[in-house]
């Protein structure tokens, strides 16, 4: 949307509104925001569809180890969880480690650590879209899938009408698929 709260995009004079957690974002939280270097560890707290790109972007970087922490795909996901996120930095090596969050926490929610985990090296992120600059960042991201250096078809596991939107949301929500095209021209 547009800072006037108004939506770029129409279809038949309505106006079409897109759902921020696009994931494929998140192999930017990978390369632009850890910086994950070859040879590296990365815990991924969470294994929903924006977990999963997390993971496949420290695969692409060529991580030596990826841990994936997930209780239950469909309730804790990559994540939103204020609780998880102080888990995820306290679980960073000291001195260096990096923790960085891509879940967004419900309204009202807050965050918080010890300070001791600040003072001793542990580094909080966070990011919205994996820091990509979308004028001149993301051609580059369509050109990786386009020589399919980075793999985003799989996480598609439904399509459905523009008339099925609630649906898919509802799917989502439920943990019943990771993502979902809309036809609008079905």
């Amino acid at each position: 949307m547009m800072n006037d709260r108004k939506s770029r995009f129409s279809i038949n004079g309505k106006p079409i509104y897109q759902f921020m957690g696009t994931s494929i974002f998140s192999l930017g939280a990978v390369w632009n925001i850890a910086k994950v270097e070859p040879g590296s560890t990365v815990a991924i707290f969470g294994l929903g569809t924006v977990g999963l790109a997390v993971a496949e972007g420290a695969k692409v970087t060529g991580a030596s180890r990826i841990i994936g922490i997930d209780i239950d795909s469909k309730n804790f996901e990559c994540i939103g969880n204020v609780f998880v996120m102080r888990a995820a930095l306290e679980c960073c090596h000291k001195g260096w480690g990096t923790s960085v969050i891509l879940g967004v926490a419900a309204f009202g929610q807050e965050i918080s650590t010890r300070p001791f985990q600040l003072v001793t090296g542990h580094v909080w992120k966070g990011t919205a879209f994996g820091g990509f600059k979308s004028r001149s960042q993301v051609p580059s991201l369509v050109d990786k899938y386009l020589k399919k250096e980075i793999k985003v078809d799989k996480y598609i596991t439904h399509s459905m009408t523009l008339a099925n939107i609630n649906k898919a949301f509802h799917l989502m929500h439920d943990g019943d698929c990771l993502r979902v095209v809309l036809d609008m021209f079905r």
